[in-house]
């Protein structure tokens, strides 16, 4: 299944405060926590920490 994730970057990788705002399309199996599984993705492609990625919305 495929979900689309909307997301917001609050911070850059030096913690200087950031307002980015984008959305991503990631496939999903059944049972898995799509929010965490979001958050470690993003987190790890603009190599900032989990508490930057702040998930807005999820579209199924």
């Amino acid at each position: 299944m495929q979900v689309k994730i909307h997301y917001r970057i609050t911070q850059d990788r030096a913690g200087i405060p950031q307002d980015f705002s984008g959305a991503r399309r990631f496939a999903v199996s059944e049972g898995q926590v799509i929010e965490d599984m979001a958050r470690i993705e993003l987190a790890a492609d603009y190599q900032i920490p989990q508490s930057a990625v702040e998930i807005c919305r999820i579209e199924h």
